[in-house]
């Protein structure tokens, strides 16, 4: 019965535990057929709500070892009552309204039918009044003292360096800066087609208010070209692929504090935060964004506000003032004059890398391009971005044939332990030739290869290479282990820690195999296909107590 009105939910509803009220909420609707009874049932529900929302804010505010915000609670109350209305509006189209259960309502396009519901689940107006009233203030006074950015150039310059960063923070960080996009549309639903030097038609804006907003053009700060590949680029990161099936909600508390610590770092000493801000995050690089966009591009007969309302895809003037916390200066604190760049508008692109296309024919059978075409296996927007991961697959696939990265024989011998019954010893041999029919027992020395050496050898010793070896057989054994286990929660993920605890490397070792192109197809894509987290192992103990190496 649940999964009935999921629909009317997960489009209008971001965070998880509101979702969960509120199909409870509509299953309960559903038996209330009069006005009365209507009318009872939501006003019980609605304070139902709040008490919940102020209780979740007492335990915020208690783990954070702070007082009650009384504003705050009232606040997230009003904001998610947005989208439990928006549910129930999707849910009555479904319903047969009459007089007993709708009433009329005056819109701009006439009147139309509503349910009962619209009538009653609602705060009133003096409910978030007095945090409005905050919030205005605040804002009046960030208007009166404007916070300069007097280092344009040394911001590009900041943005150019983090689109070349291996790092998705630093890349979310840097796209941000450069676009003014914000963190969930750039992790996950932005689509830019390049149109100028620095111009891109936007699509997959977030915060549309209901609205199906079409594709529109925006400006960058550096050359569009890089904003196209490094989006590109990003998207094709394990980490971010790993997102693409959480929610809005799960991506922004996964996300936000970890790439908002990019920001910090980067932009700090750049620019400060805006008047009666602690600490800056991705909300005021949208603002700096509006700032240099207006210096940069917006012609001196045309007003900002207009400016930016179109270029942040704003449907209001009012909302496009929400961005108005800097204005660009000379050393001084001068203001400078705005459309500096205006002339450059016109110049010839520099072409996205990801965008080129050699003109070429190719003749494909079906079932390939079937492959190209699957998004649920190549996740990207377009056949070229998914030909190319296609190529960076064959790639790696033609290393691991011609052996340059590591194919090794792993056997597991499960032996009786008397104190844990769960112990696995797992022994690794070096691949050999399938036509040696005798060993040597000629020469009793070590082998000097870490690669043919047994395990026992190698894990006695420290010859150089022997950590990197010493690091590739825990993996696979970490792996023969998990593919030996009844169920999902007895495996284990592949992590530093673990890497660490098997082989007694230090973490440098560990880090540098992670980091490289083997480790990523080795562990990271493997977690991910497994679909563990970075949590799956908390509370299994010791891995030593249940896999062996040597």
């Amino acid at each position: 019965m649940t999964t009935a009105y999921n629909k009317f939910v997960e489009k209008n509803i971001r965070t998880a535990w509101v979702k969960t009220w509120t199909i409870e909420y509509l299953k309960g609707l559903e038996n209330q057929a009069t006005k009365p009874e209507i009318s009872q049932y939501c006003q019980v529900k609605l304070q139902e709500f709040s008490d919940i929302c102020k209780q979740k804010a007492e335990e915020r505010a208690k783990e954070d070892r702070e007082h009650l915000n009384e504003h705050s609670w009232k606040q997230s109350s009003t904001s998610y009552m947005s989208g439990i209305r928006k549910a129930i509006q999707a849910w009555s189209q479904s319903k047969t309204l009459d007089d007993s259960n709708s009433y009329p309502q005056e819109t701009k396009d006439g009147v139309v039918t509503q349910h009962l519901a619209l009538l009653y689940m609602k705060y009133t107006y003096s409910h978030n009044q007095p945090n409005t009233e905050v919030k205005q203030a605040k804002k009046d006074e960030q208007r009166r003292n404007l916070e300069s950015i007097n280092c344009v150039d040394e911001y590009q310059a900041k943005i150019d360096e983090l689109l070349q960063s291996t790092d998705h923070r630093e890349l979310v960080a840097g796209l941000i800066a450069a676009t003014g996009r914000r963190p969930s549309e750039i992790y996950r639903t932005a689509e830019f087609k390049q149109v100028g030097q620095f111009e891109v038609m936007f699509s997959g804006q977030l915060k549309t208010r209901g609205e199906i907003r079409e594709a529109y053009p925006t400006y960058t700060l550096v050359e569009s070209a890089k904003v196209i590949d490094t989006l590109a680029r990003l998207r094709r990161m394990p980490e971010i692929k790993a997102i693409k099936k959480l929610t809005l909600a799960e991506i922004d508390s996964g996300k936000n504090n970890k790439m908002n610590a990019a920001i910090k770092e980067h932009f700090t000493p750049l620019i400060n935060p805006p008047h009666g801000e602690a600490q800056l995050s991705a909300k005021n690089l949208r603002a700096s964004y509006a700032a240099i966009a207006i210096y940069l591009f917006c012609p001196w007969q045309m007003s900002t506000n207009l400016f930016i309302k179109e270029r942040l895809g704003h449907t209001s003037d009012t909302t496009a003032t929400a961005y108005e916390d800097y204005q660009i200066t000379d050393h001084q604190g001068k203001p400078l004059t705005r459309g500096t760049w205006v002339q450059r508008i016109g110049e010839e692109m520099n072409r996205p890398i990801e965008a080129q296309i050699v003109n070429m024919q190719m003749r494909v059978t079906a079932a390939t391009r079937a492959v190209i075409d699957d998004q649920e296996f190549l996740p990207f927007g377009d056949r070229v971005t998914r030909l190319e991961e296609l190529v960076r697959l064959a790639k790696i696939g033609k290393q691991f044939e011609e052996g340059k990265l590591v194919k090794e024989v792993v056997t597991v011998i499960e032996k009786p332990v008397e104190v844990v019954e769960k112990i696995v010893e797992v022994s690794i041999q070096a691949p050999t030739e399938q036509t040696e029919v005798e060993v040597s027992t000629k020469s009793k020395q070590p082998k000097k290869d870490p690669t043919q050496m047994t395990n026992e050898e190698l894990f006695g010793s420290h010859i150089p290479n022997s950590g990197e070896e010493k690091v590739r057989r825990a993996v696979q054994a970490i792996k023969a282990y998990n593919e030996r286990q009844p169920s999902f929660k007895d495996m284990w993920a592949i992590n530093s820690s673990v890497l660490k605890d098997l082989t007694n490397c230090r973490t440098a070792i560990v880090e540098k195999y992670l980091n490289s192109e083997e480790g990523r197809l080795q562990v990271k894509d493997y977690n991910l296909e497994k679909g563990m987290s970075y949590q799956h192992n908390r509370g299994k103990g010791k891995i030593t107590d249940f896999i062996k190496l040597g």
